[in-house]
Parts: C-alpha cells; sequence; structure tokens
C-alpha cells in the first residue's frame, strides 16, 4: 500500500475514532474542556491554597496560567499512549476481517486524541489570554515546534506498547500506574525551581520535563526558538523512527494473540 493510500486511511481512522470516542454524548468536545478545566481548578486550589506553591521567574505570576500550558500538553501524550497502546486489541475484530498496515490504528489512535485535546487547548489558551493576559502569541510557532515533537515522541513509545500490550496484556496494568508516578516526576504541577538541586539534575534527563519547560517558555515569553527546540524535533523524530521499526517487526505476528 503506497503512502497516499496510508495516510487516506489514517485520515479516515482518525474521523472515526473521533466519532466513536463521542457517540451519544451530548456535549461532545466540550467535555474534552470541561474535564481538563475542573481539573486545572482542583490543582489550583490544592497547590495554590494548601501546598502554597511558588512560581518565581516563570514569565507569569498566575498558577493557573502556568498549569494551563502545562496541563492540555501533558493530557495530549498520556491519552495519546493510551489510546495508542490498546488501538490493535480493541480493533482486534477488525484486525481479523481485513488487511491494512497495523500502524495505521496506532496512528489514528493517538492522532484522535491529541486533535481533540489541542482544540480544547486552544480555546483555553485563548480564555485564559483574555482574562489574565501573559500569553505571549508571538511564542506559539516555537509551541507548535514543541507539540510536533512531543507527538512524533508520543507516536513512538505508543507504537512500541501497542505491540508489547498485544502479545502481553498486564502492559496496560504497569502503563497506567507509571504515567501517574510521572506526572509527579514530570514539573507539570509544579515549579523546576522548587526541586533541591540533587534531584533537579537527574530530573533534567527527562525529555518530558524538557518539552514543558520548553512550551512554557515559549507561550510565556521568555523563550526563543534555539538549538534546544531543535533538539527536542529530532529527538522525537528518532523515537517515532524507532517506535515504527519495532512495532513493524512484530506486527506480522499480532493477530495470532487476538
Amino acid at each position: 500500500m503506497n503512502i497516499s493510500a496510508q495516510l487516506s486511511l489514517v485520515h479516515t481512522f482518525t474521523i472515526r475514532e473521533i466519532h466513536s470516542r463521542y457517540k451519544g454524548s451530548m456535549l461532545g468536545l466540550a467535555w474534552n474542556i470541561l474535564t481538563p478545566l475542573a481539573l486545572l481548578v482542583v490543582y489550583a486550589f490544592v497547590f495554590t491554597n494548601i501546598f502554597q506553591t511558588k512560581i518565581a521567574d516563570v514569565g507569569t505570576d498566575h498558577y493557573v496560567l502556568f498549569l494551563a500550558i502545562a496541563l492540555w500538553p501533558w493530557m495530549m501524550f498520556t491519552d495519546g499512549l493510551m489510546k495508542g497502546m490498546s488501538a490493535i486489541t480493541a480493533n482486534a475484530n477488525l484486525v481479523k476481517k481485513t488487511a491494512l498496515p497495523l500502524f495505521v490504528l496506532v496512528m489514528s489512535a493517538v492522532l484522535s486524541a491529541w486533535i481533540v485535546h489541542l482544540v480544547g487547548f486552544a480555546v483555553v489558551l485563548v480564555i485564559l489570554s483574555l482574562t489574565l493576559g501573559g500569553i505571549h502569541w508571538l511564542g506559539v510557532t516555537g509551541g507548535l515546534v514543541i507539540l510536533t515533537a512531543l507527538l512524533m515522541f508520543t507516536l513512538g513509545i505508543a507504537a512500541i506498547l501497542a505491540a508489547l500490550q498485544t502479545i502481553i496484556r498486564d502492559v496496560e496494568q504497569f502503563v497506567t500506574p507509571l504515567l501517574m508516578m510521572l506526572q509527579f516526576l514530570t514539573p507539570v504541577l509544579y515549579p523546576a525551581t522548587i526541586i533541591p538541586t540533587p534531584y533537579r539534575d537527574w530530573l533534567a534527563w527527562n525529555p518530558l520535563a524538557l518539552s514543558i519547560a520548553r512550551l512554557r517558555g515559549h507561550f510565556l515569553g521568555t523563550l526563543s526558538i534555539g538549538l534546544t527546540d531543535v533538539a527536542l524535533l529530532i529527538g522525537g523524530g528518532i523515537m517515532m523512527g524507532l517506535g515504527y521499526l519495532f512495532f513493524a517487526r512484530l506486527a506480522p505476528h499480532l493477530e495470532d494473540f487476538l
């Protein structure tokens, strides 16, 4: 199957995933704004009033704005990863009945999750810009570079996990709590500056932490596009390539485990 046909399939299955996601729902895509907004309010209350988290030297004094810029991309990563990981097993009947490139299912699942959260992210950024200000719209280009890198990184990891999950069904049970722990090891809810220096050096190796930091810098106007962004983009591309190669190696055998 040529690339054009595969891209057409990705488009078709992505739309199908989005439609099936909200089938029978009264509010549809609105849930991808309302649910994260509820989380945003809860996190903001807990971290500003109970933990009394202070933010400094990040380009804004508003914790809600600081958190929102990281929270939606984090949900893009985690939701995309979980949807992509289960893409083959969730479509077992389709895989058995038709001959299609299985990577299309993984890519469509990840893209559908990213699209719905990206819509919510854009809406929230506009709302926060109008109410709190502080969004540096000239930094959108840099933000899109980082989001593209994060999308490719998500696709690569999801492809590896999709193959493993099809063969070993316990993988999902391992990944779910791991993502919960990873959220607290990534400066999504708090600024990296409050991490003690020895631990900060270790967490600096976390590519998600670097991506979140760059996103905040671009959208809050404290950073411009640089070599770090290019490195993240290349790293995301490499991860996607490795994930695809791993998945392609196991793809011919996956149907046997469904």
